[in-house]
């Protein structure tokens, strides 16, 4: 849709603001809701005179007849717009590039609460001054512009599904003879625009300073996750997200296996709100895993929130997130993980410590044991096809399928349902009675300079004075980055907003010299006091421990929804309910029985909905498992660990990751 629209009021009558209901919430809104006049021109349907209002809820656009009575009305909801820009008009891209104006520079202070916005002796922009002293305008024009940036829920037909689609909100103001003046009006709808953006953000997000600006983000990238191209999706489907949003940020890009860990573990966290890892669940892992090795951990969690930008093959945690706050995912994952990264709000999220015989390590993800385990780590083999190479490995175990022998000792929520206990009694299960110790041997297997970047900037010719919403066709005045030089490249340079920085790790001195072993020898874990005996130690037989034992073609502990993007493993798992979801599935099921688990994984109704002799679903606060054979594969989180006896406990909501608005 495209309407041209010119500003017809004065400023002096473009402010009508809301009524407060008390003292305090009247000086925290003055000069926050504003509004204005605007009409269009065109030739074909003729003019037509538009109120819009920004307040609170977001832009407001109601359409007035002649007689003053709204016909139409549209809404730009504040929770789907993710910043704005100052513009101006230019003919010549060489002339654009000469110089920048920076009216919504972090650098520029925001907008007193009590302060008088519009009067004529207001302080100008930066946008404003550099204008007039600098840059002569295309043919006299003296407009200037607001572009609004937001990704609004669309629905392209009745059999589609829900997708975000970007949507520009142009706004050109004219009433005044001079630029400057007209930019200063843009400059105040910015800054009223930016003001009420920052109040749905959470404290942790906004710097402790004068203008309130976001604080930094440090994103970790890992090059060779999923099909090996995070570097491309970061450069152009994240950076233009973060630049319109105006986030700045630290990028690193990993060099060896457990970088994450050393860098999560050893830096001062001070400077940055959130840690972003661009790669798949293994490098988030890697940060999980090198926070809770600080000392500091008590004071660094709650204060850093966690997000994910799904580069892998499985992106279960990613899948899982969009899924709990109803986000549509397949469409465009990418830019829903980089819509939630911006998005200024976070929730607390269990994480599970995990016992092996001679370390312990943590997980958000998922512990495995069995056919699911050995499908993840054996498909790497074809890793280059995508996770296309799930389905076509778990076609290969199924007909080769293996058992495993063990025993599983589990500690039921108190909210286990009675119906699943009384269903569950059949051979193999019983109260434990004395369990052993598992300090018995067993052989383990072996595996495999930058500048502030302005957001006034120049106004492609081909934008008409209009306001209007644009989808995704129209990017020309995005902002662009320098190239990655190549994919490759041990030193690259990049640039983006404000601030934002991309670190090659070859000037990492620090870390380069690091081995992986010399990590792997440091076990400095830390994090809450664990209420379970140590592994090498008894149950205790008063506590409610309940024991499987026998075959088993798998154990899976889940606690998140998906292990993957099409693999819904428990429907019933929130980000931070406390509990573990034990999936068994016994020896002697049939493979039809098997193949439609399997099948149905996708949509959730894989899993029976009472326990029956085969396939058991046991909500646990804890659990031991205890292989009696000497080969197998278990995993932690998708990542492959040493093959013997391990026990795992639920720390209910101790990390914050970051979730949509």
């Amino acid at each position: 849709m495209s309407e041209s629209l010119d500003k017809t009021t004065s400023p002096s009558s473009a402010s009508s603001r809301a009524t407060p209901s008390g003292p305090e919430e009247a000086d925290a809104d003055e000069g926050h809701d504003v509004s204005d006049t605007f009409y269009t021109s065109q030739r074909k349907k003729g003019s037509h005179v538009f109120r819009v209002r920004l307040d609170a809820t977001g832009f407001t656009l109601q359409r007035e007849s002649p007689t003053g009575s709204i016909i139409k009305e549209q809404q730009v909801r504040i929770g789907d717009i993710v910043g704005a820009r100052c513009m101006r008009p230019k003919k010549s891209r060489r002339l654009a590039m000469s110089g920048a104006c920076a009216c919504s520079s972090g650098n520029s202070p925001a907008i007193s609460a009590s302060g008088d916005h519009h009067r004529p002796t207001t302080t100008p922009s930066k946008c404003s001054t550099n204008s007039r002293e600098n840059l002569p305008l295309d043919g006299g024009d003296v407009s200037a512009f607001l572009y609004v940036f937001a990704y609004v829920l669309k629905k392209r037909s009745l059999r589609t599904e829900l997708h975000r689609e970007r949507t520009v909100l142009t706004l050109r103001f004219r009433s005044f003879d001079t630029f400057e003046d007209n930019m200063r009006e843009a400059d105040r709808w910015y800054r009223s625009l930016r003001w009420q953006l920052h109040r749905t953000l959470e404290e942790i997000f906004v710097a402790p300073t004068a203008d309130e600006r976001r604080r930094r983000v440090l994103v970790l990238l890992n090059p060779k996750s999923g099909s090996g191209d995070a570097r491309e999706v970061f450069n152009m489907h994240v950076t233009p997200v973060l630049n319109e949003a105006e986030v700045p940020y630290d990028l690193y890009v990993t060099k060896h296996s457990n970088f994450a860990i050393e860098f999560m573990s050893t830096r001062c966290l001070d400077a940055w709100c959130c840690v972003v890892a661009v790669g798949g669940d293994g490098l988030f892992h890697e940060i999980v895993n090198g926070l809770l090795q600080r000392q500091d951990w008590a004071h660094v969690l709650p204060h850093l929130a966690l997000g994910i930008i799904p580069c892998g093959s499985g992106n279960g945690l990613a899948r899982s997130i969009a899924h709990c706050y109803n986000e549509p995912y397949f469409s465009k994952p990418v830019l829903g993980a980089a819509l939630t990264v911006i998005s200024g709000r976070s929730s607390p999220m269990d994480v599970v410590r995990v016992q092996l015989q001679n370390r312990s390590l943590y997980s958000f993800l998922s512990i495995g044991w069995g056919l699911i385990s050995d499908v993840d780590i054996e498909s790497e083999r074809i890793r280059l096809l995508g996770y296309q190479r799930f389905t076509i490995w778990t076609l290969y175990r199924l007909v080769n399928l293996r058992t495993y022998n063990g025993r599983i000792s589990y500690l039921p929520t108190e909210q286990q349902d009675s119906s699943t206990q009384s269903h569950s009694g059949y051979a193999g299960q019983r109260r434990m009675q004395g369990s052993r110790s598992c300090n018995t041997h067993i052989d383990m297997l072996t595996g495999p300079a930058p500048s502030y970047h302005s957001s006034a900037e120049y106004l492609p010719q081909e934008f008409a004075d209009v306001i209007s919403l644009e989808t995704s066709i129209n990017q020309s005045f995005r902002s662009r980055c320098d190239s990655w030089l190549s994919g490759g490249s041990r030193r690259s340079f990049y640039y983006s907003i404000s601030e934002s920085i991309y670190h090659s790790l070859a000037d990492e001195s620090e870390f380069t010299g690091l081995a992986t072993a010399s990590l792997e020898n440091r076990q400095l874990n830390y994090g809450p006091t664990s209420e379970l005996p140590d592994l090498a130690d008894p149950l205790p037989e008063n506590q409610g421990w309940m024991v499987e034992e026998g075959e088993f073609v798998m154990m899976h502990a889940v606690y998140q929804t998906h292990l993957g993007i099409d693999c819904h493993f428990a429907p019933k798992a929130q980000l931070n309910d406390g509990t573990i979801y034990l999936i068994l599935i016994r020896a002697g099921i049939s493979r039809p029985h098997l193949l439609s688990f399997l099948y149905n994984m996708s949509s959730g109704t894989h899993l029976p909905e009472v326990n029956n002799e085969y396939v058991k679903v046991l909500p646990v606060k804890a659990f031991r498992l205890e292989p009696h054979d000497n080969h197998g594969i278990i995993t932690v989180d998708g990542e492959r660990v040493e093959f013997g006896p391990l026990q795992a406990e639920v720390l209910p909501g101790i990390a914050r990751v970051m979730v949509p608005k």
